[in-house]
C-alpha cells in the first residue's frame, strides 16, 4: 500500500490540514450548540429563534429610546438620535407614554402612521425613569416594535436572514460535522502511518527529537495536564457568563483554546506513532525502566509479558482491558446505588464518560494501527504468493510482531530471489560448461587421434615420429590439466575438498616459486621482479592448495601476458595479515570486468586469447577462500593485478 505522505513538506502540509480540520470541527460544533440553544432542533424552531434574537437585540434599542425621551423632556429633542429610527434605515419603532398612559413621544414622522397590533412582528415594553434639565424626574413606559416584513436593511433583517439560513443548514451541518471528523481522523491516521521513517544507517535508533526522548508515561501525564487545563479554561469562560454576554467573543476564545488542544493531540499522536514503530512505547517508560532494573538485579531481564507470543499478548491485553472495564462499571454503579439521594444527577457521569472515552480512544487507535498492519501483511503475502519479488515493502507503519512477520516475509523473498538467481546461474554455468568442455576436450582429443592414426600407418620417418609423439604428449597433458581442473571444481561444489592448515613462511615459499617458474616465464619472454621483506612472514595455510593457487596465477600470466614485459611478485606484511600481489601487462586490452573474469569458463578471445579453459582464476579464488584468505582482481586497460590476503600466524614459534 502506497502512501502520499512521504516528504517533509507533505508531512507539514498534512499537519496543517489536520489542524484546520480540527478547528472546523470545533466551529461546526459551536454552531450546532448555538442553534440548539435557539431551539433550531425543537418543534418551535420556526418562531423561538426569531423571538429570542429580537429580544436580545432590542436591549440597545431601549437605551437609545430612553436617551431620546430624556432629550425631549428637557425641551431639546435630539434629532441625531431620532434619525437612527428612520424607517429607511431601521425597522424599529418606539412609543413613549408617561405614568398616566398619555403619549409622550414616538419615533414616527409627522405624516407616518403605525398600528402595533397589525404592523408589528415583535413588541416589547420597558419602564423608564429620566431627568430633564431642571432635575425633574419623568417616569413612564417605552414600547418597542419591530416592523413586519423588515423592509429596512438593518441588523434585524440581517439576523432574520441568518436565522433562515440556519433553518436550512441545521441538519446538513450535522452531516458536515461527521464528514469533518472522519476527514480529520483520516489525515491524522495517514500522518501517523507515514511518520517515523527508519534511518538506513541505524534502523534501530529513534529520531533525535526531544519529545520522543521523554518517558511515555511522563509524556502522557504532561499531555493530560495540558488538555485538562485548557478544558478547564473553556469551562470557566462558560461559567463567567461570557457566552451569554458576548457570544462572538466566547466562540473566538473556544476556537483558540481548542487549537491548543488539537496541536497537543497532534504532537502526542506523532510521537506515539514513532514510538510504536520503533517498539519504544513501553520500553521508554519510567515504570518499565524501574521493573527492568529490578528484574536485571534478579537475573530475569527480558522475561514476562514481553516474551509472550502474539496471541498471548492479545489475550492478556484484552482480558486486562475487559476486567478494568467491568470493575470500573461496577464501581460507578455501586456509587450510584448506595448514594443517599438516589438521584441520577448525583451520578459522577463526567468521570465515567472521560474514562470510557480514554479507553475507547486507546483501543480505537490500536485497532486502527492493527488493521493497517494486517492489511499491509495481506498485500505483501499475496504479492509474494504471486511471485512479485521486485516489490519493496514499506515497513514504517508496522510495529511489534507485525514487523517481525514482515521481516520474515522479506527473508523468504530474499531466499527466493537468491534461489532463482542461483538456479539461473547454475543453468547458465551448466550450458556454458557443456559448450566449453565439448570444445576443450574435442580439440586435444582430435589431435591425439589424428596423430595416432598417422603413426599407426607407418608412413613417417623418425624425425616426424618424434614430432608427432611430442604433439600427442602436449595435448595429453593439456587434456589431463582440464580433467584435473574439473575434478577440483567438482570437489569444491560438493564440499569434499578440505584444507590442512600449517604455518608457512610465505616469503621463502614465493622465492622458491619464482625460481621454479623462471624457465616457464623466460620461455614466454617475461622477466620476474620480486619485492619481498627481509624478515619471515608466517601465515596459516594449506601448502598444497596454496601451490595450486600460485601455479594457476603463474600459468595465467604465461598465457596472457605481453612478451618482453616484467611480472611483479610482492609480499607486504600488514597489521594482522600478509598481502601478496601479482602484476603483469596483458597482451590485449582487457574488456571484461573483475566479476566476469572470476566466473567459471568465462573467456574472451579478444582480451584473453590463449589456451586457457576459464577455470584457473575461479579455482584460485575458491582455494584462497578455503584457506580463510581473500582474492581480489584489479584490471585497468592492459594492467592485470591479483591481490591475495592471508591472516598472519598467531604464534611465530609454530612449526614451519
Amino acid at each position: 500500500m502506497k502512501y502520499m505522505i512521504k516528504s517533509l513538506s507533505d508531512k507539514i502540509t498534512a499537519a496543517i490540514v489536520y489542524l484546520i480540520l480540527a478547528e472546523l470541527v470545533v466551529a461546526m460544533f459551536l454552531a450546532i450548540d448555538c442553534m440548539a440553544d435557539y431551539h433550531f432542533y425543537a418543534a418551535d424552531s420556526g418562531t423561538y429563534a426569531m423571538q429570542e434574537a429580537l429580544r436580545v437585540k432590542t436591549g440597545s434599542e431601549f437605551e437609545t429610546a430612553e436617551r431620546c425621551v430624556a432629550a425631549a423632556c428637557s425641551g431639546a429633542p435630539d434629532a441625531a438620535l431620532l434619525a437612527q429610527f428612520d424607517p429607511e434605515i431601521s425597522n424599529v419603532v418606539f412609543f413613549a407614554e408617561d405614568a398616566s398612559g398619555a403619549p409622550l413621544m414616538s419615533s414616527l414622522g409627522p405624516e407616518e402612521t403605525f398600528d402595533p397590533a397589525t404592523q408589528a412582528a415583535y413588541t416589547a415594553t420597558r419602564p423608564f425613569s429620566v431627568c430633564d434639565s431642571s432635575g425633574a424626574v419623568h417616569t413612564g413606559t417605552i414600547r418597542l416594535c419591530i416592523r413586519k416584513g423588515l423592509p429596512a436593511h438593518d441588523s434585524y433583517r440581517l439576523a432574520a436572514g441568518l436565522i433562515r439560513m440556519a433553518e436550512i443548514i441545521r441538519y446538513p451541518i450535522l452531516g458536515l460535522l461527521v464528514v469533518l471528523v472522519l476527514a480529520s481522523i483520516l489525515v491524522l491516521g495517514m500522518l501517523m502511518s507515514s511518520i517515523g521513517r527508519k534511518s538506513d544507517k541505524n534502523p534501530d535508533a529513534m529520531p533525535e527529537r526531544f519529545i520522543d526522548k521523554i518517558p511515555f508515561d511522563a509524556l502522557l501525564l504532561i499531555m493530560a495536564a495540558i488538555v485538562g487545563f485548557v478544558t478547564m479554561l473553556i469551562v470557566l469562560t462558560s461559567v463567567a457568563d461570557i457566552k451569554t454576554s458576548n457570544l462572538v467573543l466566547w466562540n473566538a476564545i473556544v476556537l483558540l483554546l481548542s487549537f491548543i488542544i488539537s496541536a497537543t493531540l497532534l504532537l502526542f499522536s506523532i510521537t506515539l506513532a514513532t514510538r510504536i514503530k520503533y517498539g519504544h512505547v513501553y520500553r521508554n517508560t519510567l515504570i518499565f525502566k524501574a521493573i527492568a532494573g529490578l528484574r536485571k538485579k534478579r537475573g530475569k531481564a527480558n522475561e514476562g509479558y514481553f516474551k509472550v507470543p502474539f496471541v498471548g499478548k492479545a489475550l492478556i491485553t484484552i482480558g486486562a482491558t475487559a476486567l478494568l472495564e467491568i470493575l470500573t462499571t461496577l464501581y460507578f454503579l455501586f456509587q450510584y446505588r448506595t448514594h443517599e439521594a438516589g438521584r441520577l444527577s448525583e451520578f459522577k457521569f463526567t468521570y465515567y464518560a472521560i474514562f470510557q472515552l480514554l479507553v475507547v480512544s486507546i483501543i480505537g487507535a490500536l485497532f486502527f494501527m492493527m488493521t493497517i498492519n494486517l492489511y499491509h501483511l495481506r498485500v505483501s503475502s499475496k504479492r509474494l504468493a504471486q511471485g512479485d519479488l521486485a516489490h519493496e515493502d514499506d515497513t514504517n507503519i508496522l510495529f511489534g510482531d507485525f514487523r517481525e512477520i514482515s521481516e520474515d516475509f522479506e527473508d523468504i523473498k530474499d531466499d527466493m530471489i537468491r534461489a532463482l538467481e542461483e538456479k539461473n546461474r547454475s543453468t547458465e554455468m551448466r550450458n556454458e560448461l557443456i559448450a566449453n568442455i565439448s570444445h576443450d576436450i574435442k580439440t586435444p582429443l582430435t589431435s591425439i587421434i589424428n596423430y595416432a592414426d598417422i603413426i599407426s600407418s607407418g608412413g613417417c620417418d623418425d624425425e616426424e615420429l618424434r614430432n608427432y609423439l611430442g604433439v600427442i604428449s602436449h595435448q595429453s597433458q593439456k587434456l589431463n590439466g582440464l580433467l584435473q581442473s574439473l575434478i577440483e571444481v567438482s570437489k569444491l561444489n560438493s564440499g569434499n575438498l578440505k584444507a590442512s592448515f600449517e604455518t608457512l613462511d610465505i616469503v621463502l615459499y614465493l622465492s622458491q616459486l619464482a625460481d621454479e617458474c623462471s624457465p616457464a616465464l623466460a620461455e614466454k619472454e617475461l622477466e620476474a621482479e620480486t619485492d619481498f621483506p627481509e624478515e619471515a612472514v608466517l601465515i596459516r595455510c594449506d601448502s598444497t592448495l596454496l601451490w595450486r593457487v600460485f601455479e594457476n596465477l603463474i600459468g595465467n600470466i604465461c598465457k596472457y601476458a605481453l612478451p618482453g614485459t616484467r611480472v611483479y611478485i610482492g609480499v607486504e606484511r600488514k597489521a594482522d595479515c600478509a598481502e601478496i600481489t601479482f602484476r603483469n601487462t596483458s597482451a590485449q586490452r582487457i574488456t571484461l570486468t573483475e566479476e566476469e573474469l572470476l566466473e567459471r569458463f568465462r573467456r574472451n578471445d579478444k582480451s584473453r586469447g590463449g589456451g586457457g579453459n576459464g577455470l584457473g582464476l575461479s579455482i584460485a579464488k575458491s582455494f584462497t577462500e578455503l584457506q580463510n584468505g581473500t582474492f581480489a582482481l584489479h584490471v585497468d586497460g592492459d594492467l592485470f593485478k591479483t591481490t591475495l590476503t592471508f591472516p598472519l600466524a598467531q604464534d611465530a614459534g609454530e612449526e614451519q
